[in-house]
């Protein structure tokens, strides 16, 4: 067993979960903190703009994979040029190519996913529209928008809750794999001693990002909640001109539209 190539490895993939694991948690205090200041200054819609967290995810794996890349192609060099083994180092570069492709494409995904239909940009399209009559075909779009948006907040990914109690687990496991290996010896044992600590700050970090979560969770719900009644509003109000005027409408869609504007600031 290559004992130093499995304490590298391990290394690696230890640092890199912890790594993702506080930046999660730094993340997490952010955006709660974020949302207190947002209620505080009248202006809760920037908690649906603004992800700190996706940030600090993605700066950490773009660092690991900046790594994985680096590692790999020095050991294909040193294949192809000391070892004569081109097809080995070969097949390590496509590999490596693979794999940042990979991680691309799911990157490109995930934003493209962003662009999912949301209260915010519903509400935008139906103020502009405010001044013209909507045809029949348009608010049936607009009623599907809201459907799909309804969906979309429904089905909130659980995949982060779970994807910390990954790491936790993660580092747990390396824990208890480097007490079994490197348990003799005063020097093998500080290596024990870090893996342990690595697992305990990942386990404060996991602990930290459910309570910032929830607290965030809870700010932009309130938010959520806010825009989809004035889309609510914005819609009846688009669908009742199509039935006939009715007079001091507009005035009563202003002031239920006032009324949500003050119950977001409080």
């Amino acid at each position: 067993m290559n004992v130093a190539a499995l304490l590298t490895s391990a290394l690696f993939i230890g640092g890199v979960v912890l790594g993702l694991m506080i930046a999660d948690a730094i993340g997490g205090i952010i955006e709660a903190r974020r949302a207190r200041n947002a209620e505080d200054d009248g202006e809760p819609d920037t908690l649906t703009r603004v992800r700190v967290r996706e940030l600090s995810w993605t700066v950490v794996v773009t660092a690991a994979l900046a790594v994985i890349i680096a590692f790999g192609v020095d050991s294909a060099a040193r294949l192809v040029w000391d070892e004569e083994r081109p097809l080995v180092g070969a097949s390590i570069l496509l590999g490596l190519t693979l794999l940042s492709f990979l991680i691309g494409i799911t990157a490109v995904v995930a934003v493209v996913r962003r662009e999912r239909p949301t209260y915010a940009r519903i509400r935008r399209d139906l103020r502009d529209r405010s001044s013209f009559t909507l045809e029949r075909q348009e608010l049936l779009e607009f009623e599907e928008r809201l459907d799909r948006a309804d969906r979309s907040r429904t089905r909130r990914s659980q995949a982060a809750t779970v994807l910390r109690a990954v790491g936790v687990v993660v580092l747990a496991g390396l824990t208890v794999l480097a007490a079994l290996l490197f348990s003799a010896g005063s020097t093998n044992l500080g290596v024990a001693i870090g893996f342990g600590t690595g697992a305990v700050v990942g386990a404060a970090a996991f602990v930290v990002s459910l309570r910032a979560r929830v607290v965030a969770d809870a700010a932009l719900d309130a938010v959520l909640d806010t825009q989809r009644a004035e889309v609510a509003v914005l819609l009846e109000r688009a669908r009742i001109p199509a039935r006939g005027r009715v007079p001091g409408l507009g005035n009563r869609v202003a002031r239920a539209l006032a009324i949500l504007r003050e119950q977001q600031k409080n």
